[in-house]
């Protein structure tokens, strides 16, 4: 359809229009952000693109009783669609029947990109206001966030104006170029939604149902020790099992605020493997091998981060 893949127009300039007077102060428009992708109900079509990669998908969410509800559907390629109550996630594959259901309590996904508590960052990113433009015929305005340091990336976020829903988010290289970029084309903000609109597409009576295992760690129960990366703290930490027949892993979070690293941590490999390191658009990766145990450390942060975090672990001394 025509509205789904209708070109974005994001304009540099001010308007020659009238738009709501907003705070010119950047870390409040982005506690707007957070806020208005978890507390808003919306509909919509957004596009994902990175390098030559471009993802269409339609996102519908709301809330019951305080806890959100979420619907993503893929319009294009392979056939799939994420279902969301709270922190429990189902991912449904059509042409597999197969529904795969996990819970992800630290998952952050567009537009609800932001976190709750955003004290931190100034610390880490130069955050400033930039125009105002239209992203999806939106009245919007940008707020720009430059990294202090080598070890993150910055970043662009376009909000509306009247409710602070993120409708555009680009992340930016060293050298200015975009890596990444989510944008709706086509956004309705506020209910009702149509009928039937949250509701999943699939049976779970009908499908093959594999379920991830995940159990939080203390951090006393991790074994591991970690080299501090500047800014970056400790998250979460949990188990995971992927399937039966897999081996349980270790699965580590890091976190600034924005930018996030995740350290898998598994049985397996030989101490002669060799360290590796790659670029996977916009993700970096570090491998290693620790021992008896393969470690994987990867994020949408500079490939010094995850190699500066992989280098630094070492197992507990009993």
């Amino acid at each position: 359809m025509a509205g789904v893949r209708t070109t974005l127009l994001v304009l540099s300039v001010l308007l020659p229009v009238a738009v709501p007077a907003i705070a010119d102060d950047g870390l409040a428009l982005l506690n707007r952000i957070a806020q208005g992708s978890r507390v808003l109900t919306y509909s919509g079509t957004f596009v994902y693109r990175s390098g030559g990669k471009v993802d269409t998908s339609r996102i519908v969410r709301s809330q019951s009783n305080g806890v959100e509800i979420e619907k993503i559907e893929a319009l294009d390629g392979s056939p799939r669609e994420v279902f969301r109550v709270g922190n429990d996630v189902k991912c449904f594959f059509p042409e597999e029947k197969l529904l795969i259901v996990e819970s992800r309590s630290k998952q952050r996904e567009f537009p609800a990109l932001l976190p709750a508590g955003l004290g931190s960052l100034p610390e880490h990113y130069a955050i400033r206001t930039g125009g105002v433009g239209r992203v999806a015929g939106v009245t919007s305005r940008a707020v720009l966030l430059e990294p202090r340091d080598e070890l993150r990336y910055g970043h662009e976020f376009w909000m509306d104006v009247a409710s602070g829903l993120l409708l555009k988010a680009s992340l930016v290289g060293p050298n200015g170029e975009t890596l990444e970029s989510f944008a709706f084309t086509h956004v309705k903000i506020g209910g009702p939604l149509e009928q039937d609109a949250l509701k999943p597409g699939f049976d779970s009576e009908r499908v093959r149902v594999q379920r991830v295992q995940t159990i939080e760690l203390k951090p006393d129960d991790i074994g591991w020790n970690f080299r501090s990366l500047p800014g970056f703290r400790k998250v979460a930490a949990m188990k995971r099992q992927a399937a039966p027949d897999k081996p349980e892993s270790v699965h580590v979070m890091f976190s600034d605020g924005l930018a996030s690293i995740s350290v898998f941590i598994e049985p397996g490999g030989s101490a002669s493997d060799a360290e590796a390191q790659a670029t996977v658009g916009p993700v970096n990766v570090f491998r290693r091998q620790v021992g008896e145990y393969r470690v994987v450390v990867m994020g949408e942060v500079p490939a010094l981060a995850v190699r500066r975090l992989g280098e630094g672990m070492e197992r507990k001394r009993k």
